[in-house]
Parts: C-alpha cells; structure tokens; sequence
C-alpha cells in the first residue's frame, strides 16, 4: 500500500448537499471553483480566510466578482490522510452561505 506523506494534496470530502451546489453552477462559475478547490486541495486550511462566530473553524475561499464562497473545514483525518471538508458552494447574499454553513453542520452532529 502507497504511504501518504505531508507533501501530497489534501483530499476533498464533500458534503452530499455541497455536490448539489456545484452542479447547479454556470460554466464560468465553475471555472472559479475547480480552480478555488484545486488551491484547497494543494494548501489546505492554509487556503482562503479565517471565519469567525460559528463558524471559527471554517475557512472561505471567495470570488467578490461572481459573489461566490466556498466554505470549508479540516475533516477528520486518519491514516496519514489530510481531508478537508466543502460545506457549501454559493452566493453571500444576504450571509446566505454563511447560514447554510451553520446548517449543515449542525445537521452533521
């Protein structure tokens, strides 16, 4: 069995809700987000910014120029395997995202 080290990419585990999102995106809406998941992947909780409140151990990667977030957390990692959770993709509107989020993880505790 390969062994993996800290060099490698992070793996992504997606909220089943969060897939949704994805694939309810425009063309150039997912350009965005492959491109914003690809720097999650290679950075990890060291990509986007801090949230706070509810969310303080949730990062945001966003684009202001299409209104887009993603939220993300550090997942539960085992085997030497960085995971890193996507919560939510969508529009700020109105903290929109920001309250999903909250949502979602509370629907997972």
């Amino acid at each position: 069995m390969n062994e993996v080290n800290k060099n490698d990419y992070y793996v992504l585990n997606w909220f089943d809700k969060a897939k949704e999102d994805y694939f309810k995106l425009d063309g150039e809406q997912i350009i965005f987000v492959d491109k914003a998941l690809n720097r999650i992947k290679i950075m990890g909780m060291e990509a986007g910014q801090q949230l706070y409140g509810k969310l303080h151990n949730c990062r945001k990667l966003k684009n202001r120029k299409k209104g887009l977030r993603i939220v993300f957390k550090e997942g539960d990692s085992s085997k030497n395997i960085d995971i890193i959770d996507i919560i939510v993709i969508g529009k700020r509107k109105d903290d929109e995202v920001y309250l999903e989020a909250e949502k979602r993880l509370n629907d997972k505790i």
